[in-house]
């Protein structure tokens, strides 16, 4: 099963929200001036490192959020438009706790530095593929990353308003117009709990803003005034990525099903086996 494990730095809620690729720059969480050329990059990414298991990339005004099977990324990204080559600059940090039934992830232990270039091409659409090399501090190797095209999806509160369900986690968004509120509860985890605010970047694109208020009584990670990002998934699911201290945290949520939907679904299922009886 592929982590969703993304890396965001306390700084990133002061970055500028301006994405238009016609911009002459933007500021970002890192103080770095993005050309318009790397902002053409501002979306989510699938791939490989080495072609073995599989990396989620977010890239977002020139920093990258990334993730694979053990370990959680983060750094700045620059296109050349004049060569269309693209400068990673990542750090990597090992996941130390996981809880993979709720999709549950933390990565604050050693890191690995990595420096990459990638050529940025096209197939299906406009600079949808990035592949390349790289050397770390653990040895040379390649990538190749994909578009999954979801950033043009548009975000709004009521996208997300409702109920999540991960493992024994429930979570509730509840709409106060512009943004929402939001709590979880734990049934079998000794109380663990948090609640927070979210809330669309740019209701364009496929992006929120999260303040996780106060996380408690939990055995992985506990904090408060987490800043991150979200985002809902091509499959539909609600995902978190969240930085506090050095500690990188990512949950993930699928819509929970109301005892409507089921008893809705259960009478569909019965009429349809009577029909296929009678036939």
């Amino acid at each position: 099963m592929r982590l969703f494990l993304l890396v965001v730095f306390s700084t990133l809620m002061t970055a500028c929200i301006s994405i238009s690729s016609d911009d002459d720059g933007v500021t970002n969480a890192e103080g770095q001036t993005v050309n318009a050329e790397t902002l053409t990059l501002n979306g989510f990414w699938d791939g490989q490192l080495d072609q073995a298991g599989s990396l989620r990339i977010l890239m977002y005004q020139g920093i990258i959020f990334g993730l694979d099977e053990s370990r959680g990324y983060y750094g700045s990204i620059n296109l050349d438009s004049s060569t269309q080559i693209a400068n990673l600059d990542l750090t990597a940090y090992a996941i130390t706790a996981s809880d993979a039934t709720a999709g549950h992830y933390l990565a604050d232990g050693s890191s690995v530095d990595y420096l990459m270039e990638g050529l940025v091409y096209t197939t299906a659409s406009t600079s949808d593929t990035l592949v390349g090399d790289y050397d770390s501090d653990r040895g040379a190797g390649s990538f190749l990353l994909m578009d999954d095209a979801t950033w043009n999806n548009n975000a709004g509160v009521a996208l997300v308003t409702g109920q999540w369900q991960a493992g024994d986690y429930s979570l509730y968004i509840t709409s106060l117009g512009s943004r929402a509120s939001l709590k979880a509860i734990s049934a079998a985890s000794g109380g663990c709990t948090f609640d927070g605010f979210i809330e669309p970047v740019n209701q364009q694109y496929n992006l929120y803003n999260v303040t996780l208020t106060e996380r408690k009584n939990c055995s992985d990670y506990n904090a408060t005034n987490v800043p991150g990002y979200a985002t809902i998934t091509a499959a539909g699911a609600l995902e978190f990525f969240l930085f506090d201290t050095g500690s990188l945290y990512y949950m993930i949520y699928t819509a929970a099903v109301t005892e409507a939907e089921s008893t809705a679904a259960t009478t569909t299922t019965t009429e349809d086996t009577a029909t296929t009886a009678v036939e």
